[in-house]
C-alpha cells in the first residue's frame, strides 16, 4: 500500500502541466511609446511630457531610447528642481531697538574681511504673520545704503502644520555691517516684532525650471472644516504625474484664510501635503501660490479653504506645476529616424549609462531642442504570462483534493498494518 500510494503521488505531481517560457524581444515588453523628432547629430534634449511622466515609473527608470533601427541610444533625465547652498558669515549683533512702536531694527557687525554675502535670515517671536523687512548694508556703523526695501518674513500654522520663510535675499554685497528692519503685521500686529537672531548667509541657487500646466476647476462643495464652514475643491491634474505647487488666480481683492491640500487618489489613504493661510494684500496682482511640503505622483488633489464668515473664495483659474523633467540624449552621427522613446515597463530595472556620468561636463557645448510626440500603443507589445497559479486558477483545487486523497490513504494504510502487527504480537491471556 506504500509502494502505490508513492506512486500515486509521483504521477500527480507529473501531472502539473510546466510553466511556459515565453521569449521576448526588447522592445515588446513596453506597452506604450512617443516619437522623437526632429533630432540631429550632437547632444539634443526634450521636457518628458506629462502623458510619458503618466505612464512611466516614478523615478522614470523605464525609459528607452531606440532609433528606427531598434539601435538603443542612452540617455540621463535632469529634474530641474534646483539646488540651493548657504554659507554662514559670522556675524555680531548690536543696537537692536524699537523704530516707533510697530518696527524693529538690529546691526551686524561681520568684521574686517566678511566676504560676500546675499542674504540674511530672520528669527521673531510669535505665529501667523506676515512682516516685512529692509536691509541696508555699510563700511561704517553709520553710514547706511539701501539693499532691499521688499523683504518678508511670514509663519503661519494650521492643523498641527506650519507655512513659514524667514530669509531674505539682497544684492550680492561685501559692506562689513548690516542694519535689518523688521515691520509689526499691521493691522493684525500693534507692537514691533522681537528679533532674537539675523543670520548672515552666502546663497548660491542653481535656478529651478517648472513646468505649469492648467487644471480644470469645479464648483466649490461647502462643508464643515475643523468646526467652521469652508469650502473644498478637487482637482483633475489630468494624470498621475509629479506635482509640488498650485498657482491659484483669485478674483477676490483681499483675504487671508487657512487651507490644507490633500492627495485624494485613494480615499482609504488621504495624505496631507501642504498647508498654512492663503494671503492676498489690497492691490495685489499675482496668483496665489502654494507650494507642498514635498514633491507629490498624484491624479487627484483637494483643497480645503476654511471661510468662517465669508463667502467662498472666487477661484477662476488653476496651475498645477513641478519641476522640468529634461531627458539629454547625444547622437554621434545621424541615425534612423524617427527615434522612440518606449516607457510603461513596471519590470523593467533602472539602466546605468555612461552618458549620465559625463553629461554635465557635455552641457557646456550646443544643446538641439527636440519634441516628443503623442502617446502611442506599441503593437509589438506582449504582457508578461501570468503566475502559474494565475493562469490555471482551477489546479490548486485538483492538487489540494488529491493530496487528501494521499494523504488519507497513506494514514488508512499506516493505521491498519499498526493493527495488524498489534494483531500478531499480542499475547494471549493465561
Amino acid at each position: 500500500m506504500k509502494r502505490r500510494a508513492f506512486i500515486l503521488s509521483i504521477a500527480i505531481v507529473a501531472a502539473l502541466p510546466g510553466v511556459a517560457v515565453i521569449a521576448q524581444s526588447a522592445l515588446s515588453s513596453w506597452p506604450f511609446f512617443v516619437e522623437v523628432t526632429p533630432v540631429a547629430a550632437g547632444l539634443n534634449q526634450f521636457a518628458v511630457p506629462l502623458h510619458v511622466l503618466d505612464k512611466a515609473g516614478a523615478n522614470l527608470g523605464d525609459l528607452r531610447l531606440y532609433d528606427a533601427n531598434s539601435r538603443e541610444i542612452p540617455y540621463a533625465v535632469l529634474i530641474r528642481a534646483g539646488e540651493d547652498d548657504a554659507e554662514e558669515v559670522n556675524g555680531t549683533l548690536f543696537n537692536q531697538a524699537n523704530i516707533g512702536s510697530t518696527a524693529r531694527e538690529v546691526s551686524v557687525d561681520l568684521g574686517e574681511d566678511p566676504g560676500e554675502h546675499n542674504e540674511v535670515e530672520i528669527e521673531t517671536e510669535g505665529m501667523n504673520f506676515r512682516r516685512s523687512v529692509e536691509v541696508e548694508g555699510g563700511d561704517t556703523a553709520t553710514g547706511w545704503k539701501t539693499l532691499t526695501t521688499s523683504g518678508v518674513i511670514f509663519s503661519f500654522g494650521a492643523a498641527n502644520s506650519t507655512a513659514r520663510s524667514n530669509r531674505v535675499s539682497y544684492p550680492v554685497s561685501r559692506y562689513r555691517y548690516l542694519r535689518v528692519r523688521v515691520s509689526a503685521d499691521k493691522p493684525r500686529e500693534e507692537q514691533s516684532p522681537v528679533i532674537t537672531s539675523v543670520k548672515v548667509l552666502m546663497s548660491r541657487r542653481e535656478k529651478s525650471e517648472i513646468t505649469n500646466w492648467e487644471v480644470s476647476v469645479p464648483q466649490p462643495q461647502l462643508l464643515r472644516h475643523n468646526s467652521a464652514p469652508a469650502s473644498s475643491w478637487t482637482l483633475d491634474l489630468g494624470a498621475r504625474v509629479p506635482c509640488d505647487r498650485l498657482l491659484l488666480t483669485v478674483h477676490d481683492e483681499s483675504f487671508s484664510r487657512p487651507f490644507e491640500v490633500e492627495v485624494v487618489d485613494d480615499p482609504n489613504n488621504i495624505r496631507l501635503v501642504a498647508s498654512g493661510e492663503l494671503t492676498r494684500r489690497r492691490g495685489e496682482q499675482k496668483p496665489a501660490t502654494i507650494t507642498f511640503n514635498d514633491e507629490v505622483y498624484a491624479r487627484k488633489l483637494r483643497l480645503i479653504v476654511t471661510d468662517h464668515s465669508n463667502r467662498s473664495l472666487s477661484i477662476f483659474a488653476v496651475e498645477a506645476g513641478a519641476p522640468l523633467r529634461q531627458l539629454f540624449f547625444e547622437l554621434k552621427e545621424p541615425s534612423a529616424q524617427p527615434l522612440r522613446l518606449y516607457f510603461g515597463n513596471a519590470n523593467a530595472t533602472e539602466p546605468h549609462y555612461d552618458f549620465e556620468d559625463e553629461l554635465q561636463s557635455r552641457l557646456t557645448a550646443p544643446v538641439a531642442a527636440t519634441a516628443a510626440g503623442p502617446l502611442t500603443n506599441n503593437p509589438d507589445y506582449r504582457p508578461a504570462p501570468l503566475p502559474f497559479t494565475e493562469r490555471v486558477p482551477w489546479l490548486i483545487y485538483i492538487v489540494l483534493t488529491a493530496s487528501s486523497v494521499v494523504l488519507g490513504l497513506i494514514l488508512f494504510s499506516l493505521a491498519r498494518n499498526a493493527r495488524n502487527y498489534e494483531q500478531a504480537n499480542a499475547q494471549p491471556d493465561p
